[in-house]
Protein backbone atom coordinates (compact mmCIF):
# COMPACT_ATOMS: atom_id res chain seq x y z
CA UNK A 1 0.00 0.00 0.00
CA UNK A 2 2.44 2.29 0.73
CA UNK A 3 4.74 1.60 -2.04
CA UNK A 4 1.46 2.37 -4.17
CA UNK A 5 1.37 5.76 -2.34
CA UNK A 6 4.80 6.15 -3.01
CA UNK A 7 4.78 5.46 -7.03
CA UNK A 8 1.63 7.89 -6.76
CA UNK A 9 3.07 10.67 -5.68
CA UNK A 10 6.82 10.27 -7.53
CA UNK A 11 4.29 9.96 -11.00
CA UNK A 12 2.73 13.61 -10.02
CA UNK A 13 5.76 15.14 -8.89
CA UNK A 14 7.91 13.95 -12.38
CA UNK A 15 4.50 14.64 -14.89
CA UNK A 16 4.84 18.31 -12.89
CA UNK A 17 8.52 18.70 -13.20
CA UNK A 18 7.96 18.51 -17.12
CA UNK A 19 5.23 20.73 -17.59
CA UNK A 20 5.76 23.62 -14.84
CA UNK A 21 4.66 26.50 -17.17
CA UNK A 22 1.86 24.87 -18.38
CA UNK A 23 1.12 23.45 -15.13
CA UNK A 24 1.26 26.88 -13.56
CA UNK A 25 -0.98 28.54 -16.15
CA UNK A 26 -3.75 25.85 -15.86
CA UNK A 27 -3.69 26.38 -11.86
CA UNK A 28 -4.23 29.74 -12.32
CA UNK A 29 -6.86 29.59 -15.18
CA UNK A 30 -8.82 27.16 -12.96
CA UNK A 31 -8.65 29.57 -9.89
CA UNK A 32 -9.82 32.49 -12.51
CA UNK A 33 -12.65 30.45 -13.39
CA UNK A 34 -13.82 28.56 -10.52
CA UNK A 35 -12.55 31.60 -7.24
CA UNK A 36 -11.79 34.73 -9.01
CA UNK A 37 -14.22 35.59 -11.63
CA UNK A 38 -18.05 34.12 -9.63
CA UNK A 39 -16.59 36.48 -6.91
CA UNK A 40 -16.75 39.92 -9.24
CA UNK A 41 -19.93 41.63 -9.39
CA UNK A 42 -20.75 41.91 -13.10
CA UNK A 43 -19.83 37.87 -13.22
CA UNK A 44 -21.58 36.38 -10.32
CA UNK A 45 -24.35 35.00 -12.60
CA UNK A 46 -21.17 32.74 -14.12
CA UNK A 47 -21.14 30.59 -10.41
CA UNK A 48 -23.78 28.26 -11.43
CA UNK A 49 -22.82 28.02 -15.17
CA UNK A 50 -18.91 27.29 -13.78
CA UNK A 51 -20.11 24.24 -11.51
CA UNK A 52 -22.13 22.73 -14.62
CA UNK A 53 -18.95 23.25 -16.80
CA UNK A 54 -16.95 21.91 -13.78
CA UNK A 55 -16.55 18.04 -15.49
CA UNK A 56 -15.51 19.29 -19.28
CA UNK A 57 -12.77 21.14 -17.42
CA UNK A 58 -11.65 18.15 -15.74
CA UNK A 59 -11.76 16.11 -18.74
CA UNK A 60 -9.67 18.70 -20.66
CA UNK A 61 -7.11 19.17 -17.74
CA UNK A 62 -6.97 15.22 -17.04
CA UNK A 63 -6.57 14.54 -20.94
CA UNK A 64 -3.81 17.55 -21.11
CA UNK A 65 -1.37 15.25 -18.71
CA UNK A 66 -2.92 11.89 -20.22
CA UNK A 67 -1.30 13.01 -23.87
CA UNK A 68 1.79 14.01 -22.02
CA UNK A 69 2.02 10.52 -20.00
CA UNK A 70 1.53 8.47 -23.22
CA UNK A 71 4.14 10.51 -24.49
CA UNK A 72 1.51 11.98 -27.39
CA UNK A 73 0.56 15.51 -28.54
CA UNK A 74 -2.62 17.51 -26.77
CA UNK A 75 -5.00 16.92 -29.21
CA UNK A 76 -7.62 19.82 -28.49
CA UNK A 77 -10.29 19.00 -31.35
CA UNK A 78 -10.21 15.62 -30.28
CA UNK A 79 -11.37 16.16 -26.66
CA UNK A 80 -13.39 18.54 -28.09
CA UNK A 81 -15.24 15.95 -29.96
CA UNK A 82 -15.05 13.52 -26.97
CA UNK A 83 -17.14 16.26 -25.08
CA UNK A 84 -19.63 16.22 -27.63
CA UNK A 85 -20.09 12.62 -27.69
CA UNK A 86 -20.35 12.68 -23.82
CA UNK A 87 -22.42 15.67 -23.24
CA UNK A 88 -25.05 14.31 -21.82
CA UNK A 89 -23.80 12.27 -19.19
CA UNK A 90 -20.77 14.86 -18.34
CA UNK A 91 -23.46 17.47 -18.02
CA UNK A 92 -25.29 15.11 -15.74
CA UNK A 93 -22.23 15.18 -13.39
CA UNK A 94 -22.94 18.74 -13.60
CA UNK A 95 -25.63 18.89 -12.38
CA UNK A 96 -24.72 16.69 -9.69
CA UNK A 97 -22.11 19.25 -8.54
CA UNK A 98 -25.01 21.40 -8.71
CA UNK A 99 -26.81 19.89 -6.30
CA UNK A 100 -24.23 19.38 -4.07
CA UNK A 101 -22.99 23.17 -4.10
CA UNK A 102 -26.86 23.87 -3.42
CA UNK A 103 -26.46 21.51 -0.65
CA UNK A 104 -23.39 23.18 0.94
CA UNK A 105 -25.55 26.69 0.56
CA UNK A 106 -28.43 25.38 1.94
CA UNK A 107 -25.97 24.12 5.02
CA UNK A 108 -24.21 27.65 5.48
CA UNK A 109 -27.56 29.60 5.39
CA UNK A 110 -29.12 27.67 7.62
CA UNK A 111 -26.14 28.32 10.04
CA UNK A 112 -26.73 31.22 10.23
CA UNK A 113 -24.12 32.54 7.58
CA UNK A 114 -21.14 35.34 8.24
CA UNK A 115 -22.33 37.22 10.91
CA UNK A 116 -20.82 40.09 12.06
CA UNK A 117 -22.21 39.80 16.17
CA UNK A 118 -19.47 36.88 16.49
CA UNK A 119 -16.87 38.64 18.83
CA UNK A 120 -15.01 35.73 20.34
CA UNK A 121 -13.33 32.56 18.84
CA UNK A 122 -15.02 30.43 21.33
CA UNK A 123 -18.49 32.37 19.63
CA UNK A 124 -17.04 31.26 16.13
CA UNK A 125 -16.04 27.73 16.98
CA UNK A 126 -19.51 27.42 18.69
CA UNK A 127 -21.45 28.79 15.59
CA UNK A 128 -19.69 27.45 12.49
CA UNK A 129 -17.83 23.92 13.95
CA UNK A 130 -21.37 22.27 13.34
CA UNK A 131 -21.78 23.68 10.15
CA UNK A 132 -18.33 22.62 8.99
CA UNK A 133 -18.58 19.05 10.26
CA UNK A 134 -21.98 19.10 8.22
CA UNK A 135 -20.12 20.12 5.30
CA UNK A 136 -17.51 17.69 5.48
CA UNK A 137 -20.08 15.14 5.65
CA UNK A 138 -21.46 15.83 2.81
CA UNK A 139 -18.45 16.54 1.04
CA UNK A 140 -17.28 13.20 1.41
CA UNK A 141 -19.97 10.65 -0.73
CA UNK A 142 -19.63 13.88 -2.98
CA UNK A 143 -16.07 13.53 -3.85
CA UNK A 144 -15.75 9.73 -3.96
CA UNK A 145 -18.66 10.37 -6.58
CA UNK A 146 -16.92 12.82 -9.05
CA UNK A 147 -13.27 11.98 -8.39
CA UNK A 148 -13.30 9.21 -11.17
CA UNK A 149 -16.63 9.74 -12.86
CA UNK A 150 -15.64 12.14 -15.67
CA UNK A 151 -12.84 10.18 -16.49
CA UNK A 152 -15.03 6.92 -16.57
CA UNK A 153 -17.46 8.74 -18.91
CA UNK A 154 -14.89 10.29 -20.95
CA UNK A 155 -12.30 7.01 -21.51
CA UNK A 156 -14.27 3.69 -20.47
CA UNK A 157 -17.93 4.80 -22.11
CA UNK A 158 -19.71 4.56 -18.80
CA UNK A 159 -23.38 6.40 -18.91
CA UNK A 160 -23.89 8.58 -15.61
CA UNK A 161 -24.72 6.34 -12.94
CA UNK A 162 -22.34 3.78 -13.60
CA UNK A 163 -19.83 6.03 -13.67
CA UNK A 164 -20.94 7.46 -10.57
CA UNK A 165 -21.11 3.91 -8.53
CA UNK A 166 -17.79 3.20 -9.93
CA UNK A 167 -15.89 6.00 -8.87
CA UNK A 168 -17.85 5.50 -5.23
CA UNK A 169 -16.89 1.72 -5.30
CA UNK A 170 -12.78 2.25 -6.66
CA UNK A 171 -12.60 5.31 -4.17
CA UNK A 172 -13.86 3.30 -1.26
CA UNK A 173 -11.65 -0.01 -2.42
CA UNK A 174 -8.56 2.32 -2.88
CA UNK A 175 -9.86 4.74 0.56
CA UNK A 176 -6.69 4.37 2.34
CA UNK A 177 -3.69 5.14 -0.13
CA UNK A 178 -6.13 7.50 -1.45
CA UNK A 179 -6.31 9.34 1.13
CA UNK A 180 -2.69 9.00 2.20
CA UNK A 181 -1.27 9.79 -1.38
CA UNK A 182 -3.66 12.94 -0.84
CA UNK A 183 -2.19 14.13 2.83
CA UNK A 184 1.12 13.83 1.49
CA UNK A 185 0.25 15.72 -1.19
CA UNK A 186 -1.10 18.79 1.01
CA UNK A 187 1.07 18.12 3.69
CA UNK A 188 3.80 18.84 1.40
CA UNK A 189 2.11 22.24 0.05
CA UNK A 190 1.35 23.53 3.96
CA UNK A 191 5.23 23.09 4.63
CA UNK A 192 6.19 25.06 1.40
CA UNK A 193 3.46 27.82 2.88
CA UNK A 194 5.20 27.76 6.32
CA UNK A 195 8.60 27.80 4.48
CA UNK A 196 8.17 30.69 1.93
CA UNK A 197 6.09 32.75 5.05
CA UNK A 198 9.11 32.19 7.43
CA UNK A 199 11.02 33.04 4.78
CA UNK A 200 10.26 36.35 4.04
CA UNK A 201 9.50 37.19 7.08
CA UNK A 202 13.16 37.15 7.61
CA UNK A 203 13.73 39.98 5.03
CA UNK A 204 12.93 42.65 7.07
CA UNK A 205 15.15 45.04 5.01
CA UNK A 206 12.93 44.82 1.88
CA UNK A 207 10.34 46.58 4.05
CA UNK A 208 6.56 45.62 4.68
CA UNK A 209 4.70 46.33 1.16
CA UNK A 210 7.67 44.34 -0.91
CA UNK A 211 7.78 41.47 1.62
CA UNK A 212 3.40 41.24 1.61
CA UNK A 213 4.01 41.36 -2.54
CA UNK A 214 6.51 38.83 -2.91
CA UNK A 215 5.00 36.74 -0.24
CA UNK A 216 1.28 36.28 -1.70
CA UNK A 217 2.48 36.29 -5.29
CA UNK A 218 4.84 32.94 -4.07
CA UNK A 219 1.76 31.92 -1.92
CA UNK A 220 -0.74 32.32 -4.80
CA UNK A 221 2.48 30.55 -7.31
CA UNK A 222 2.42 27.77 -5.13
CA UNK A 223 -1.31 27.52 -5.06
CA UNK A 224 -1.17 26.83 -8.80
CA UNK A 225 0.88 24.55 -8.41
CA UNK A 226 -0.60 22.70 -6.00
CA UNK A 227 -4.10 22.81 -8.21
CA UNK A 228 -2.52 21.44 -11.04
CA UNK A 229 -0.61 18.46 -9.28
CA UNK A 230 -4.09 17.84 -7.42
CA UNK A 231 -5.28 16.96 -11.82
CA UNK A 232 -1.97 14.65 -11.98
CA UNK A 233 -3.40 12.88 -8.84
CA UNK A 234 -6.19 12.63 -10.31
CA UNK A 235 -5.46 10.87 -13.74
CA UNK A 236 -2.69 9.08 -11.83
CA UNK A 237 -4.69 7.29 -9.71
CA UNK A 238 -7.48 6.97 -12.42
CA UNK A 239 -4.95 4.95 -14.25
CA UNK A 240 -3.46 2.59 -11.88
CA UNK A 241 -7.09 1.98 -10.34
CA UNK A 242 -9.58 1.97 -14.23
CA UNK A 243 -7.20 2.18 -17.23
CA UNK A 244 -6.90 -1.38 -17.36
CA UNK A 245 -10.93 -1.78 -18.04
CA UNK A 246 -11.04 0.71 -20.58
CA UNK A 247 -13.37 -0.33 -23.42
CA UNK A 248 -11.61 -0.90 -26.33
CA UNK A 249 -13.02 1.29 -29.34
Amino acid sequence: MLTKVKNWVSVCLNLFRQTIRQSLFLGMLYLTMFLFMPILPGLKFLSPIMIFLWPFIVVIYIHFYKQLDEKSNFNLQYIINLMKVKFKPLLSIGGFCFIYASLVSFVVHAGGGISADIKTYDELIEKFLPVVIKIFLISIPFFMATWFSPLLVSYNNYGFLKAIKSSLAGTLMFSIPLLLGFITLSVSFIIAIIFITFFFSTLSFLGQNLISFFSSLFLLILLTAYISILFIYQYVTYKDIFESLKIKS
